[in-house]
């Protein structure tokens, strides 16, 4: 009978054990979740959607970067810095002496540099999708001074507006790891004075976990 009572005890014990084990083990992924700070990096690549900017400029290519905290497996919150550098039509640059300032920044390719604190919202089968607004602005190859200010709704000399977006996409894990390559659709405007310019783009990133 006690043999019988130390191994009914032996064994309730080593299955608390493997209980607490993994209850504490899984307990601890998810307080490292929550803590995990990551920063991803990549490129992106969009095309004019308004009608006045279409006329005038085609692709933009340029490079982003992002820091992000995961607050939980559904949510991350997060900031990204985006640049695009974006050209103008081709063929599109046909000047005269007597052309504006306005007429030749028109006609002129541009920077657009954005600072954009971010929301995302993870979903099932590793998609995602998020928004984010900040403030961005604009220099003109053409003159510093202008900005977008070649676009009729804005003022002579619009350099800063608000730079929002909405995205989703889909995250594809690299060798059973947290590292990720992401890929998304971006909806993207520059808005000021109650005009607003999109674009539509692609972003592939590679996410770096702490």
């Amino acid at each position: 009978m006690k043999k019988i009572f130390v191994l009914l005890t032996t064994l309730l014990l080593l299955v608390w054990q493997f209980t607490y084990a993994q209850n504490n083990t899984e307990n601890t992924i998810l307080l490292k979740d929550k803590k995990s700070f990551y920063m991803e990096a990549g490129i992106n690549a969009s095309l004019p959607v308004h009608i006045q900017m279409y006329r005038s400029h085609r692709l933009a290519i340029g490079i982003n970067a992002k820091v992000g905290k995961i607050i939980s497996r559904k949510l991350e919150l997060g900031i990204r810095f985006d640049y695009d550098y974006r050209f103008i039509k081709k063929g599109s640059r046909i000047l005269t002496p007597e052309s504006t300032l306005t007429e030749r920044a028109l006609h002129s390719n541009f920077s657009l540099f954005c600072l954009k604190p971010n929301i995302q919202f993870n979903l099932k089968s590793n998609y995602y999708f998020g928004a984010e607004t900040g403030l961005g602005y604009v220099l003109s190859d053409e003159d510093g001074k202008i900005g977008l200010g070649f676009v009729t709704e804005y003022a002579s000399d619009q350099q800063f507006g608000l730079c929002s977006g909405i995205y989703f996409g889909k995250s594809f894990i690299i060798r059973s790891t947290k590292n990720k390559i992401n890929l998304s659709m971006d909806l993207t405007q520059f808005l000021a004075h109650g005009h607003a310019e999109n674009s539509l783009g692609l972003r592939i990133n590679y996410r770096f976990l702490n």
